[in-house]
């Protein structure tokens, strides 16, 4: 630092601008990191509800032996994880945005199975992708699958026989 022509002064910045861009891209990737988790937790919440009012019909179609996911009405599903969420739809994906109009993320619509074939297990999948933007300009779209599980089960354990 005690160098009078000031070539010093070059290797500074250049290292305040390397730490400048690593404290960029860790709070860019905490930023996607959190808006997927608040994303799942909150379409966890819509298909649990989803599960829990379709159980009987679940229940019934098991009992029968027929694919109780062909059978169920998903609208209901969609319909509360729009609202829930605020999400927009357009083009068969649902969209997020901020106040100023800028897209947040967009989600293919979540699909749904049973983790196990006659049971109330069900899981749901969708893919997010979340653009990384560095002033003001979008630069990637990190693409992130997504799988939620719900299972419906007793609470109420089943009696062992005593030989």
């Amino acid at each position: 630092m005690k160098n009078i022509k000031g070539e010093i002064y070059i290797w500074v910045c250049i290292l305040v601008l390397c730490v400048v861009a690593v404290f960029s891209a860790i709070f860019t990737y905490a930023s996607v990191i959190t808006t997927v988790r608040l994303q799942k937790t909150n379409t966890e919440v819509v298909f649990d509800s989803f599960v829990a009012n379709n159980s009987i019909l679940i229940f019934h179609n098991i009992k029968q032996g027929k694919n109780a996911a062909e059978n169920l009405n998903t609208a209901p599903l969609y319909t509360s994880l729009r609202q829930f969420c605020t999400l927009d739809e357009s083009g068969g994906m649902y969209y997020a945005v901020d106040t100023d109009g800028t897209e947040k993320y967009h989600m293919t619509v979540p699909q749904i199975g049973y983790l196990e074939d006659e049971t109330l297990e069900l899981y749901a999948t969708f893919t997010m992708y979340v653009p990384i933007r560095f002033g003001g300009v979008t630069i990637s779209t990190a693409r992130i699958p997504v799988r939620i599980s719900s299972i419906l089960q007793s609470k109420i354990q089943p009696e062992t026989e005593v030989p």
